[in-house]
């Protein structure tokens, strides 16, 4: 997948030139091919752009690069890339695709991987921006099969008096892992941002999910099997004030410096390249939602009506953010592997919504990028933790949001939000608030189990009812407060032990 984007990288820093417009000519052919082949290291064969009509051919083939990895280290081989580039006239290339990619990884003694799918996809490029205008792709039949392997175990001890037996020289197997998901669909557009960079839109969605998963858990026993599957799932992604420019420099300077010894000799330059694509970008979000996952095991199935997830975060900036959302709903658990009194209050919906914000990435970024001497025996020596985390945290804390949350079961609800701010060797302050209503219920369930096995939660639950509070329809309420600058912790006004101070 990343050779599949990567032409566009590529493509993004060559300069325009009138040989490349419509029609398509030997001549422009002749300059794409110096250009990608400079990219790919002058390495014979890998890169050819031939004209047909009024567009270019490119077609990149990476065995002969990958052919110079040792095959003691690894053997790596991936199907060649097949390209339609077209010069729209305007600053902007046509680039469309219909092909097949396959690939194969071997580490001896360690890991197999072989994989393929089919892709059709066109778009636009736009030279000004460094990204698509607009892309839509399709993947089908997206299967990925992989081996993972464990050294050899030792041949047990032999009997008195006999020989023993030599070491096998062949690994063990840990892990099969077959994967196939029958189609993929994406959509992506992109635009120049009002703050700069470059803001971008996708959606997709994916169709017959499955995974088959043979592993050891105890060396030299038989494996156990676990399936997944799922129809698919589907979301969307948002980012502003992608760094396009900077990233696709960073990538370009990575690829023109292929060694240990070039990347440590020229590490100034890797500096300057880095902090140009800082910040990356201003904020990136992604959201998706996956449809009744089924997990077959030995003891049986579990499932999972629906499950969402949301991510969001900023880029290497002063004022970063990182927040989280998780919806389940409709969790079921094969008959017998759950003591028969906790069916009855099994949760049925779970919600969280965590943000962590008042942190400053870019400050310690920029101490990182001046500071890390890559040709050091310690690349990292010249850093101080303590500075370091005196500028990931100026105010000490960061500030951790959980916002109005709640976990629903049958006859019972459980709402929860609070607002902490918490950091190393600081004292956490802040409040949180929890409802609940049905307890009863709840309550009955632990009293009906045995008492070794849900003793210590009744009792708990019936010293939290206790100091609980009613609230305007009835529910047990909790008003929890910690105060800053240390003290006790207090429960509906209530202390819960002995005053704390700061350090």
């Amino acid at each position: 997948m990343f050779l599949r984007q990567g032409f566009v990288a590529l493509l993004a820093i060559c300069p325009v030139s009138a040989a490349w417009a419509v029609p398509a000519t030997e001549e422009g052919a002749a300059r794409l091919r110096g250009v990608f082949q400079t990219y790919f290291g002058g390495t014979a064969g890998v890169v050819s752009v031939t004209p047909q009509g009024e567009s270019y051919e490119l077609k990149i083939d990476p065995a002969p690069l990958l052919a110079q990895v040792p095959a003691e280290q690894a053997q790596i081989s991936i199907s060649a890339l097949t390209y339609r580039l077209t010069d729209n006239g305007d600053g902007s290339w046509g680039v469309s695709e219909d092909q097949v990619l396959s690939w194969s990884v071997v580490v001896p003694k360690t890991f197999e991987q072989k994989g393929s799918t089919r892709i059709e996809s066109t778009g636009i490029w736009d030279e000004s921006l460094m990204s698509f205008r607009e892309q839509q792709a399709v993947m089908t039949d997206y299967v990925i099969d992989s081996v993972q392997y464990a050294p050899p175990l030792p041949p047990p001890a032999p009997e008195a008096g006999a020989a023993p037996e030599p070491m096998p020289e062949e690994p063990q197997v840990v892990s099969r892992d077959h994967q196939r998901t029958a189609r993929m669909e994406m959509s992506l557009s992109g635009a120049a941002g009002k703050a700069g960079g470059v803001d971008q839109a996708m959606r997709f969605t994916a169709e017959g999910l499955e995974q088959t998963q043979d592993f050891v858990m105890i060396p030299g026993g038989e494996p156990v099997q676990i399936r997944v599957t799922a129809p698919g799932y589907d979301g969307s992604g948002q980012i502003t004030g992608a760094r396009t420019e900077g990233e696709l420099s960073l990538l370009a300077w990575f690829v023109a410096h292929p060694s240990e010894e070039l990347i440590k000799g020229s590490q100034e330059a890797l500096r300057d390249r880095v902090s140009a694509a800082m910040p990356l970008w201003d904020e990136l979000s992604m959201d998706a939602a996956l449809r009744d996952l089924r997990v077959g095991t030995p003891l049986g199935e579990f499932g999972l009506a629906s499950a969402r997830l949301m991510v969001g975060m900023s880029g290497v900036t002063a004022d970063g953010r990182l927040q989280e959302q998780v919806a389940l709903a409709g969790l079921s658990v094969p008959e017998g592997v759950l003591p028969s009194w906790v069916a009855p209050i099994l949760p049925q919906e779970v919600t969280l919504d965590f943000t962590a914000s008042e942190f400053d990435l870019a400050a310690p970024a920029k101490m990182l990028i001046e500071a890390v001497d890559l040709a050091a025996e310690d690349p990292f020596a010249k850093l101080d933790p303590k500075q370091v985390q005196a500028a990931l945290l100026p105010q000490g804390k960061a500030a951790l949001t959980l916002a109005p949350s709640q976990i629903k079961g049958d006859g019972y609800r459980i709402d929860y939000r609070a607002d902490v701010a918490a950091g190393p060797g600081a004292v956490p302050s802040g409040s949180a608030l929890i409802s609940a209503t049905g307890l009863d219920k709840v309550e009955a369930a632990l009293a009906a189990a045995p008492p070794d096995e849900a003793g210590q939660p009744l009792m708990m639950l019936r010293m939290a009812r206790a100091m609980a509070k009613p609230g305007a329809s009835g529910e047990n309420v909790w008003d929890i407060q910690m105060p800053e600058g240390g003290g006790p912790v207090t429960v509906n006004g209530q202390p819960m032990g002995p005053a704390t101070s700061q350090p």
